[in-house]
Parts: structure tokens; C-alpha cells; sequence
């Protein structure tokens, strides 16, 4: 069983907002799309959670990187525990959905590598949380 840290919640995304920002531009969206932005969110809600808290952001990381959520030696998300999440068999199908998640105008840094892994650092203007 994946080792999930307790930081994922209930969220509630504009399903058909992003529906229709897909069909513009000719892009078919599954779950995993919705589940690895739910991800990227959920990261960042701990973050911030955890900060006012009084935890640095030492701690805050060395607790994902214990989780297998962040990359070693980095601030990444793991592209393994993306896939482990969307209940894929490869990390190429945690690449593609980022691909279409950039396409949709989300920012996302990549880091190859056994390193690497993913950062969410930009949304679209039509996205609302």
C-alpha cells in the first residue's frame, strides 16, 4: 500500500471549467489529471499549514522526503509517488498528464533525473480553488 502522508482532503475543483478549457484545445483529461493537481495543492496547503505551525521549512521537507512524497535531496515532488497515486504503471503517464496540465496553463517545473521530480509554481487565470 502506498505510504500516504494524512495531508490529502476532499477538494472541489471546477469540473466544467476545465472541461471546457480541455475541449479548446483538443485535450482529453482523465482522473489522474484531476488527482496529480490535487496533489500539487495538497503539498502546498501542508506547507503552509505546517509553517504556521512554527515548523521550518526544513522540517517541513525532511517530513515529505520521509513520506517518499519529495524526491531526495530536492523539493520536488517524486514522479514514483505520482504514479503510485494515479495507480499507473509508469512514470511516463504521470509526464503526459503534466504535459497536458502545462498545455492548460498551469506552471510545472521538471527536474530529471533520480532527483527530480515536479514543482507547481504558476496557475492559469481561469483556474479557482
Amino acid at each position: 500500500m502506498l505510504n500516504k502522508l494524512e495531508i490529502h482532503k476532499k477538494r472541489e475543483l471546477e469540473f466544467w471549467t476545465f472541461l471546457e478549457k480541455a475541449f479548446e484545445i483538443n485535450l482529453k483529461l482523465d482522473l489522474g489529471h484531476f488527482k496529480i493537481l490535487c496533489v500539487f495543492l495538497d503539498i502546498n496547503d501542508f506547507c503552509e499549514e505546517m509553517s504556521e505551525k512554527g515548523l521550518s521549512s526544513t522540517e517541513i521537507i525532511e517530513i515529505l522526503r520521509t513520506k517518499g512524497i519529495l524526491s531526495k535531496n530536492s523539493q520536488y515532488i517524486s514522479g514514483e509517488y505520482l504514479k503510485n497515486y494515479i495507480e499507473r504503471d509508469s512514470r511516463v503517464a504521470v509526464h503526459n498528464r503534466i504535459n497536458d496540465l502545462r498545455k492548460l496553463g498551469f506552471g510545472i517545473t521538471t527536474k530529471p533525473g533520480p532527483l527530480g521530480g515536479y514543482k507547481l509554481y504558476e496557475f492559469p487565470n481561469w483556474f479557482v480553488q
